[in-house]
């Protein structure tokens, strides 16, 4: 809030002084304020002289968001005396753009309209489409996608058709891999590697008396993909020996791998998902799950110029 706003409120220079100085309020720029409870990122983007955006902004809205060590900030492009994120009173130097990712491009119509300190939940995407990988965009696709589905703020069709208007050629593929039924960025982070490497993932399969699973690759196989919460929850792990056992008592299977597995060793998680799918084609039973009449293709070949991954490490996810 501007000092200004604050004065017709009634507060006069004295009490506005004597409330920054025990806390009350915090100032972020010369003739700026803020409460204490404002998340970090938006008072630094704030004190530079833009707003979030990209996966900065996009993670404040509450959706599952790849991790970035980088504080993805817009500005006008006519900005000027732009300060370092945690001091208001030097201008933002080389080391600084280390850890800040800036673009030119905020527009002051929408900056006077819409929040002041980070853009809108398209406009964030748009930009991740811009300057993030083909993973990290669709993972965030389909979060925003998820959300909506379930009836939480997010993005439907008719977004997803002004959002590539605006995104660049090399990104307009990437709108046939969307499918926000994945529950987590980590599930659609792990069904893009499967179909990368020619296996079909089906997300989020309803089996009566289990519920939904995270993916189905094969007409009796499952695959669960398990954050580090499942381990410390002994809870949650209890139900998921259960369901594991339903599936089986059912002649079907379940795959389980944690983010950490499928993403240092995903050699490992393929060999072993591969073998899954041979066996069950083998197995020749009725099936009791959700129809599931695709086979396993060959991948596609890595481009020229690729360089080798060491043995034993699968694709990196973007940050």
């Amino acid at each position: 809030m501007k000092r200004a706003a604050l004065l017709r409120l009634g507060h006069s220079r004295r009490h506005i002084a004597y409330a920054v100085a025990v806390g009350a309020i915090l100032r972020v720029r010369k003739g700026w304020y803020t409460l204490p409870g404002t998340p970090i990122a938006a008072i630094e983007a704030f004190r530079i002289g833009g707003r979030l955006t990209g996966l900065s902004a996009f993670a404040t809205y509450g959706f599952w968001t790849p991790s970035t060590s980088q504080l993805h900030v817009t500005v006008p492009h006519d900005a000027r005396a732009l300060r370092r994120p945690r001091d208001m009173h030097t201008r933002l130097g080389p080391l600084d753009r280390q850890h800040c990712t800036i673009t030119w491009n905020d527009q002051r119509t929408a900056r006077d309209t819409d929040c002041r300190w980070r853009t809108s939940v398209i406009d964030a995407l748009v930009h991740i489409l811009k300057h993030e990988g083909r993973v990290s965009s669709i993972v965030c696709l389909d979060a925003a996608l998820n959300a909506a589905l379930h009836g939480r703020p997010g993005i439907d069709e008719d977004d997803l058709d002004v959002i590539f208007a605006r995104a660049p050629l090399a990104a307009q593929p990437w709108r046939a891999e969307l499918d926000g039924r994945s529950g987590a960025g980590g599930e659609t982070e792990f069904r893009l590697f499967c179909t990368d490497a020619g296996i079909p993932f089906v997300p989020q399969p309803y089996v009566e008396g289990v519920g939904y699973l995270d993916g189905q690759i094969a007409p009796h196989t499952f695959v669960e993909i398990d954050g580090k919460s499942i381990h410390a929850n002994s809870e949650a792990r209890e139900v998921d020996t259960y369901r594991d056992a339903v599936v089986v008592s059912r002649h079907g299977s379940v795959i389980r791998v944690t983010y950490e597995m499928y993403r240092t060793r995903w050699s490992l998680v393929l060999a072993t998902m591969m073998c899954a799918i041979e066996d069950d084609w083998k197995l020749g039973a009725p099936s009791q799950f959700p129809p599931f009449p695709w086979r396993p293709s060959t991948p596609p070949k890595p481009h020229r110029g690729r360089s080798a991954r060491r043995p034993g490490r699968g694709p990196q996810p973007t940050a």
